[in-house]
């Protein structure tokens, strides 16, 4: 396993096999390669393994030499061309892959290169550029539809670039660059992904080209922990230009999951009780993803339990490292990969023993641990808006649960209040207090009814076995300003708009709580974001 991850034998292949692609593959006799030059493609097959490594510096280098000895050949041009796509200059890559393709249009490395870059330019062509208050990033995104994500995206990315940074003992230069997508079907079209690994995996964000890219919640059914997302994606980013050098993807994924949550200020990490779930079956099931299955990209496993799955195993070994050598161990390992040692010499030298030995012990404490089983049936995956065409559960049959829940939902329609909770409450005795569909329109019932202690109740269960869903927290929300209590109504609610900020309702009731704590600010940003968002419905 050593030798997957040498750091020298990597660079070595990139290198080697970026020559011989563009040399032997591409230019296939001497008359082809007229106007060619051999040690062009060499040297910039040095620069584009350093890009891929996030060794910008390096890169930078070695392209302003080849533009000094071969200005205009198709080896200079495309890496020029690359360097100026990862810092964000799309009008400069385009001109230099544009003509690098002139020049080699033979070259499919070229091309496909200068396809992005077009295709990028395209859709962030409107795009509206925020700068956060700091300076630390630079935010694109689409003015007339995700205005709403920027307050809480500038809010999330400052706080991680100093939490996460503390813990990892990094925090890098500025400006990054962020860019957020409105359909997940966008970002295919802007990355290394298939519509077919988005759709089946449920990855909708990527760190890639030097940038943090990310689909707004605005194209799923129901949104998704969109903010613990970016902060993940900067974490990726953090690592890369941390190390500049090739992580295994177990091992990025791993820090990035653990640490998703860091920017909200907790320190101790947890998983969603789903994904405890979840990974306790495939313990019992002996179905566990290996780190080679893992490789490429979490984003390429069959489906979207197989990828939870994953997460949930990664975020695990973090948990292992830190029991066993405290929280500064990734720190510590990523100074080590910094200072030249692979992943695998690097957790052998911390944890005193070999990797297989790491492996072993890891999993044992995995099939150790307490298994979590949530009570009831319910789970919920991603759902893509345009893929989906409802948000039931599919099933054909329809249960008696079901039947109480849609009866329910006709009374309460026409106002019959406590009829409507009288069936509620049939189908709760048969489904139990942990179905989120269930206990959200029993709890808008009582709230209805003005009766905000009952709707809390009602809610008690599911806030804490589905606290991915947002109408748990925007119920939640609602009951506690009834109450008077505008600081838990708040906390409430800035949970729900960091699952699904486009529920106009989120917004008015956060302005009644802002209101209530005389934050005038906030209130008058989402009285404004509250209408607009009406308004497009």
């Amino acid at each position: 396993m050593k030798r997957c991850f040498d750091k020298r034998r990597q660079r070595w292949r990139l290198g080697r096999a970026l020559v011989a692609m563009m040399l032997c593959c591409f230019v296939p006799s001497a008359a082809a390669a007229d106007g060619f030059v051999e040690a062009a493609w060499a040297r910039a097959a040095v620069a584009n393994a350093a890009m891929e490594s996030w060794n910008y510096p390096l890169a930078q280098s070695v392209i302003e030499e080849l533009e000094r000895a071969h200005p205009d050949d198709p080896a200079t041009l495309f890496v020029r061309g690359k360097l100026a796509f990862h810092q964000g200059d799309y009008d400069g890559a385009f001109e230099a892959l544009q003509s690098a393709t002139t020049r080699a249009p033979e070259i499919d490395a070229i091309a496909r290169l200068f396809q992005l870059v077009a295709d990028t330019r395209e859709v962030v062509a409107d795009y509206a550029l925020h700068t956060t208050a700091d300076g630390l990033f630079e935010i694109r995104y689409d003015a007339r539809r995700d205005a709403v994500l920027i307050p809480w995206a500038e809010e999330t990315l400052e706080a991680a670039y100093y939490e996460i940074g503390y813990d990892l003992g990094y925090w890098p230069t500025p400006p990054i660059r962020v860019e957020i997508y409105p359909r997940a079907v966008t970002l295919a079209r802007v990355s290394s992904l298939t519509e077919e690994a988005i759709e089946t995996s449920g990855t909708i964000a990527l760190c890639k080209y030097n940038k943090l890219m990310f689909t707004s919640p605005r194209a799923t059914l129901r949104g998704y922990a969109w903010r613990d997302t970016l902060a993940h994606e900067y974490v990726h980013y953090l690592i890369g230009h941390r190390v500049q050098t090739d992580l295994p993807i177990w091992f990025h994924e791993a820090v990035a999951k653990y640490l998703e949550a860091r920017w909200t200020g907790r320190r101790a990490m947890r998983m969603d009780p789903s994904r405890e779930e979840l990974l306790s079956e495939r313990v019992a099931s002996d179905t566990l993803i290996t780190f080679e299955q893992m490789h490429p990209s979490m984003a390429y496993l069959p489906s979207p339990d197989d990828a939870a799955t994953a997460y949930a195993q990664v975020f695990t070994v973090v948990e292992y490292l830190k029991a066993r050598r405290g929280p500064a161990v990734l720190r510590r390992l990523l100074d080590r990969v910094a200072d030249g040692a692979d992943i695998v010499a690097a957790i052998e030298g911390e944890l005193g023993e070999s990797f297989g030995a790491f492996e072993r012990n890891w999993l044992r404490t995995l099939r150790e641990r307490p298994p979590v089983t949530i009570p009831g049936t319910f789970r919920e995956h991603l759902q893509l808006r345009e893929r989906s065409t409802a948000e039931g559960s599919g099933e054909a049959q329809e249960t008696a649960a079901d039947e109480y829940m849609r009866l329910g939902e006709l009374l309460r329609a026409r106002g019959l209040l406590a009829a409507a909770i009288a069936e509620y409450e049939k189908a709760e005795l048969l489904l139990g207090r942990a179905n989120p569909m269930l206990q959200n329109a029993l709890a808008a019932a009582q709230l209805d009814l003005d009766a905000p202690d009952q709707a809390l109740e009602a809610l008690e269960d599911v806030v804490h076995w589905h606290p991915s869903y947002y109408v748990s927290h925007l119920n939640r929300g609602a009951a506690l300003n009834a109450l008077g209590d505008a600081e838990g109504a708040a906390a409430a609610l800035e949970l729900a708009g960091g699952i699904n900020p486009f529920d106009p309702e989120v917004h008015r009731q956060l302005a009644m709580a802002y209101d209530t704590l005389n934050r005038e600010t906030l209130a008058d940003r989402h009285r404004q974001f509250a209408a607009t968002l009406h308004g497009d419905r």
